[in-house]
């Protein structure tokens, strides 16, 4: 795990991430709300967008774990409001052969970092429930379960668990 790079993505890094978030919809389709069959279809300039935090006027940290110039892993922390004191983490994933590496601990230690300096008080996620090593990630790091579950998508006979870390923030 020590030689795991993670850094934030920048707009000028949009073809590593459009690679990436495609390959992790490939690899797991059934942890996301968007599809494969959906992303592929998004152009050059859409992928770029993503990137643009301060276009989209949008708080967020984009995340990219790397191990030996190879992106393994990927997650955002988004704040969608101003002012908000609730993030969100969106897009986790780690490639299947890092797993267990303890990557995705590192990926969520570095956003509930950055949501903890905005002065937010929680984080919140949602978990397919039938993917139990990353309920059991959530779990192990401090979230909770809230609320009812949900579809993971329209018409999904798939469920996903509203979770929520708080993080004691009085800022």
């Amino acid at each position: 795990m020590s030689d795991v790079k993670i850094r934030v993505l920048t707009p000028q890094d949009w073809p590593l991430y459009k690679s990436v978030r495609l390959k992790s919809l490939k690899d797991s389709p059934d942890s996301f709300g968007s599809t494969y069959d959906q992303e592929i279809t998004f152009s050059d300039a859409e992928w770029q967008a993503r990137l643009d935090l301060g276009f989209r006027n949008l708080d967020a940290l984009p995340l990219m774990a790397e191990l030996a110039g190879e992106a393994v892993g990927l997650a955002w922390g988004v704040i969608h409001e101003p002012g908000s004191k609730t993030a969100h983490i969106y897009q986790m994933w780690v490639s299947p052969s890092q797993r267990g590496g303890g990557i995705a601990t590192s990926l969520l230690s570095e956003i509930t970092n950055w949501a903890f300096n905005k002065g937010c008080e929680r984080i919140e996620l949602a978990v397919t429930t039938s993917n139990e090593a990353a309920v059991s990630l959530y779990t192990s790091s401090g979230y909770l379960p809230t609320g009812s579950l949900e579809e993971l998508r329209i018409g999904s006979a798939l469920l996903v668990q509203p979770m929520v870390k708080q993080l004691g923030n009085t800022k």
